[in-house]
């Protein structure tokens, strides 16, 4: 069985990597995608990727359909009498033309974001809510980041034919140098680690650098885009350090040595923000560092019942003074404790248990020769 993928943005990195999970898992892939403009993208190692279009990120959904539709098009054309073919749909942009253009339900379907939930419509959000439901209803199997995103679709009563694929380290982490953790314990020093964007990190750093010059924040990834302009003013602060883009896995156990925390806290005024489940939990978990994130979030009770960290309204002073005027030594080590007992292997992308359904899957497919 050949899975063609259709990548909604060649530049998300979560989506190559996923197609060369498949490839290591002994697939047959193809792989086509669309250019968000200006985006910066690496070329795929183990497998060659098509561009069927491309757009400019700063135009609507709706503005994006045709563009998508046109480059869809020529897939399934190329593929219209190939039966032994699933399609592999990231996003429900990608998913939503490519059901306006086929009937077929040989498909899977990804989502990492609830992205029609930025759209400020309600009517058209809660119209998108009810096709994205319809799609994943339809697919062979619907993959999901978070688990919160299912609870954000279903609550309780959720359906047979979804997975859900944490953002968890690449098992190659297991083969980097551990580095042991460095720390006097007289200062505290918090990390970000990643790219460096959203106003409730820089109200955060702003807080704690300014009236804690006892301590130290560290950033460590590219500061670009809308944020630039306010992450440089935080470098008025002689306790606030930007290390930098860093490579992932191999610069990780580097970077966690250096730090005590590190800070996931991201806009709960996006209701994405407040459903998804960043890999910083597992970075978190994998490297024994306690975690801070925002309160209201599905990520905070994740945190609250693994106990690993601590929740804090990211944008509100006092709120920000009162949880680093409450962590001290005996605070942290119960915390990281809480990550030592979690079993480090339940960090790492290993998802064996869905590559056995879609095994069965595909081979039920194979031996019923159903139709495109």
């Amino acid at each position: 069985m050949k899975i063609v993928f259709i990548i909604n943005s060649i530049s998300a990195q979560r989506c190559i990597k996923r197609v060369e999970e498949f490839v290591a898992h002994g697939y047959e892939v193809e792989a086509y995608g669309f250019d968000r403009k200006k985006a910066m993208r690496n070329e795929p190692k183990h497998f060659s990727l098509e561009l069927i279009g491309e757009y400019d990120n700063s135009i609507s959904y709706l503005k994006r359909i045709p563009i998508l539709k046109q480059g869809i098009r020529k897939v399934l054309q190329k593929h219209k009498n190939d039966k032994n073919i699933v399609y592999y749909l990231f996003q429900l942009d990608v998913a939503l033309a490519f059901k306006m253009l086929t009937r077929s339900d040989r498909y899977l379907f990804e989502e990492s974001d609830l992205m029609h939930t930025y759209i400020k419509n309600t009517i058209v959000c809660n119209v998108l809510e009810t096709i994205d439901k319809w799609i994943i209803k339809h697919s062979l199997i619907s993959v999901f980041t978070s688990e919160g995103f299912l609870i954000y679709h279903y609550g309780s009563n959720r359906p047979n034919n979804v997975c859900v694929i944490t953002n968890r380290l690449n098992i190659e982490i297991e083969n980097v140098e551990k580095v042991a953790k460095s720390s006097d314990g007289k200062k505290l020093r918090i990390g970000f680690v990643g790219n460096p964007r959203y106003k409730s990190i820089i109200s955060f750093i702003n807080t704690f650098c300014k009236k804690y010059p006892q301590h130290e924040f560290h950033i460590y990834g590219e500061v670009k885009g809308r944020y630039e302009s306010d992450f440089k003013l935080l470098c008025q602060y002689p306790n606030c350090y930007f290390h930098g883009a860093f490579k992932n896995p191999n610069d990780l156990p580097q970077i966690y040595s250096g730090i005590d925390l590190v800070l996931s806290t991201y806009d709960i005024e996006y209701m994405n923000v407040r459903y998804a489940e960043p890999n910083k939990l597992y970075e978190a978990i994998y490297f024994e560092t306690p975690i801070i994130v925002s309160k209201g979030t599905y990520l905070e009770t994740r945190v609250r019942e693994l106990g690993i960290g601590y929740s804090v309204n990211p944008l509100d002073t006092q709120d920000i003074s009162s949880l680093i005027e409450n962590i001290n030594n005996a605070s942290l080590e119960s915390k990281i404790n809480a990550c030592r007992l979690i079993e480090k292997r339940k960090c790492l992308n290993i998802n064996d248990d869905f590559f056995s359904k879609l095994g069965c899957i595909c081979k039920d497919l194979v031996n019923c020769k159903h139709s495109i």
